[in-house]
């Protein structure tokens, strides 16, 4: 009977539990409601009066951006009128800040008002009226500096600025009259808005405030109501909420027992087979153990302690019926409301697939990224190399080469340390003339046939596998194993130069035919780089000397002597110019012929181009006369020196054949800058008069034109005494 009120009370209780709660909803759902909609309201209304205030804004500074240009070009023609009476060139600067000003606020005005079309073209014409008034001020101001300010032309630009401002300032009127109407109904809507938001408001909070009293009311009856009942459902609701139902992982939970209270078939499924044995509810875990055997003796060990009242998360690999199987295992503990541990929920999950296509993925992910780095490093090397092309056809010298290539081979090659070799201009040796990293000690110099890779016409390679063929210019100490290419520098069918590489220790695991090819390609631009420098290098050579003495010849005379002469005056230093000329040269040519006398030149270009100085210099002015131009030497202390050559010729022994080719002597004209002359034509003249005057006199001699003058002075006293 007890048992039955017991059963009636609860019965009642529940469904006063729930009137009470559809009660609660009733009320306070549309209270919470009510609020939300009058704050929603609320906050539009606010962000509605701010947007009008906003506009309100807006209005008042196109009101203002109009007035300032107004007021702006106002000035504008105060200090027109200014400038027009006193002249006063500060007025000028004046016009051009408020014109600077006024197109400032041009931008302004337009921006403001973009929204309004019909504003907008208002505004267009307005500037346009502004402009044409500033240009007829400019104008006026042109007119006025030609002192013509009473030309009729003035008196038109007076009247057509006059109609202009007039126009001006009627369309200005216009657009701030337009915003003063637009900024009055802005101004009402906002009151009228504001009215109607507060009436909402009130209403909306008187309501919601209701529903919201009443439903604390009666939330707080039902929470004291049914406080008794929580205790008991707490314990239940904790439960039901640690246990987890899984369609793929496996989910068992033990008592504090250690008796299985619940699982889920999954788990029962991947028990019986790991275990050969079937799990039921209650049954205590030791009864399982009995079917351990020792495959699986650590994976029961870890299953046995993720129920024992632990928390953790372990994985975990054995092999299952000759299969790899991993299992994450995880437990957590069941606690009531008074946090007392009243069990353990454990969670096996099967994760092999999942690994394996983690370690698949890895594996992709890790060739990807190789793939995407060689990739770059491809790119990398082909703007290295085109890059490198640029540079060398920019190289003008050998030297500026040996640099460029050294650099770039510590850059694109950088896998390698080495030496670069050029090839002499006698094709009889290779010299070495750089070197990067720290390659094994090599010859400074050997002949081609040392290498085997000038023998063979190709890249020649010694690696610890093939160390068979080592060139005689490698010096390898006893034991050492290296991996090393020779490769030559070939173009044209012709030799240049040679390329040591070594490939550095830590490089040679990743050592690949993408990193030959890049040594190829760099090896065949360095080798074209090379030939085109040598090329110009010899087109050059023959374009500015002489190729029979191998002195400098006239072009270059003129131009070498052209720049001297302007260096010359900006460090106010002198320069003498010598100009000397075989005696008897044709005799000779008559008497042993042409070659004798091509011999005669050549050895006579050798003690012009030993006895001068490095910023001197020496050349063939034609047949048998040669020009000499000395830097910082005048006249007077140039004698000697010339004195000297000439000594030196008289002195040549040239042997023809079985006989002697001689005497050989030489007559010599010296001009000075300034003194003699202050142009190439004029220096030139000056020596080449003094020349011929020491051929005129006895030949074999040094004449200064200042001497040749002096005599020449002598010679006219005399004549004119004589008459």
């Amino acid at each position: 009977m007890d048992e039955n009120l017991k059963a009636s009370r609860s019965l009642l209780s529940y469904k006063d539990s729930i009137l009470s709660k559809y009660l609660l909803y009733l009320i306070s759902i549309p209270a919470f409601i009510i609020v939300l909609l009058v704050s929603v309201y609320a906050y539009k209304q606010v962000r509605e009066l701010v947007d009008a205030n906003n506009w309100v804004i807006h209005s008042y500074q196109v009101i203002q951006a109009t007035d300032k240009i107004l007021y702006g070009v106002i000035d504008t023609e105060s200090h027109q009128r200014g400038y027009l009476i006193s002249g006063d060139p500060q007025f000028l600067e004046s016009i051009q800040f408020h014109t600077k000003d006024i197109n400032q606020t041009f931008d302004t005005l337009l921006q403001l008002t973009k929204d309004n079309p019909l504003q907008s073209e208002r505004i267009t014409r307005f500037i346009d009226l502004v402009n044409n008034r500033l240009q007829i001020i400019q104008q006026v101001i042109k007119v006025k500096m030609r002192t013509k300010l009473n030309s009729p032309e003035t008196m038109v630009l007076f009247h057509k600025g006059q109609d202009v401002s007039n126009e001006l300032k009627a369309l200005g009127n216009e657009i701030q009259a337009i915003e003063l109407v637009i900024l009055k109904e802005r101004n009402l809507m906002v009151i009228n808005s504001a009215h109607k938001t507060n009436l909402i408001i009130i209403i909306g909070s008187i309501v919601s405030l209701s529903g919201l009293i009443l439903a604390f009311l009666i939330g707080n009856y039902e929470l004291s109501r049914s406080r008794k009942a929580e205790q008991h459902r707490l314990s239940t609701e904790i439960q039901l909420k640690s246990i987890l139902e899984s369609a793929s992982d496996m989910i068992a939970a033990v008592n504090s027992d250690r008796q299985f209270i619940i699982f889920n078939e999954a788990y029962h499924r991947e028990f019986r087979r790991i275990f050969t044995k079937s799990v039921s509810i209650g049954m205590p875990l030791e009864d399982a153990s009995s079917h351990v055997n020792d495959s699986n003796r650590d994976l029961w060990d870890l299953w046995e302690k993720s129920l024992s009242g632990e928390e953790f998360v372990k994985s975990i690999e054995l092999e299952v019926n000759k299969e790899r199987h991993i299992y994450e295992i995880t437990s957590s503990l069941i606690i009531n409301g008074t946090n007392q541990i009243k069990g353990a929920v454990h969670i096996i999950r099967n994760t092999t697939k999942m690994v394996e296509e983690q370690d698949k993925l890895k594996e992709m992910n890790r060739n990807l990224n190789l793939g995407l780095q060689a990739l770059k490093d491809k790119n990398e090397q082909i703007t290295l190399l085109v890059e490198l092309s640029d540079i060398l056809l920019a190289c003008g010298t050998q030297e500026e080469l040996h640099k460029v290539v050294t650099q770039y081979c510590q850059r694109a090659l950088n896998f390698t340390d080495g030496f670069l070799y050029v090839m002499h201009p006698s094709k009889n040796y290779f010299e070495r003339v750089a070197s990067w990293g720290n390659p094994t000690s090599q010859e400074i110099s050997f002949p081609p046939e040392h290498c085997w890779a000038i023998r063979l016409g190709h890249i020649h390679t010694v690696s610890p596998a093939h160390n068979d063929l080592i060139c005689e210019h490698v010096k390898i100490a006893a034991g050492k194993q290296i991996w090393s290419h020779c490769v030559p520098l070939m173009a044209q069918n012709d030799i240049f130069g040679l390329l040591y590489l070594e490939i550095k220790e830590d490089k040679a695991v990743l050592y690949s035919n993408d990193h030959m090819l890049l040594i190829t390609a760099f090896s065949e631009l360095t080798a074209l780089a090379y030939a085109n420098v040598r090329l110009r290098e010899n087109l050059r050579y023959q374009s500015i000397r002489d190729p029979l003495t191998g002195l400098y010849n006239r072009r270059y005379l003129e131009d070498f002597l052209f720049k001297q002469i302007h260096q010359a005056e900006r460090a106010k230093l002198p320069i003498a110019v010598l100009m000397l000329d075989l005696d008897h040269f044709k005799r000779i040519n008559d008497t042993f012929g042409h070659d004798a006398g091509d011999i005669i030149l050549k050895e006579v270009g050798k003690i012009l181009q030993d006895d001068i100085r490095v910023e001197d210099m020496a050349s063939r002015y034609g047949g048998e006369e040669f020009v000499i131009v000395l830097f910082n030497a005048d006249a007077k202390s140039i004698k000697p020196r010339a004195e000297k050559i000439r000594r030196a010729i008289s002195m040549l022994k040239v042997k023809y054949g079985t006989q002697y080719v001689g005497p050989i002597t030489i007559s010599i004209g010296i001009s000075s800058f300034p003194e003699h002359g202050r142009t190439l034509v004029e220096l030139i003249e000056a020596a080449d008069k003094a020349l011929y005057f020491a051929k005129n006199n006895g030949r074999n001699q040094v004449i200064l034109y200042s001497d040749f003058m002096a005599k020449k002075e002598e010679v006219n006293v005399k004549n004119d005494k004589e008459k």
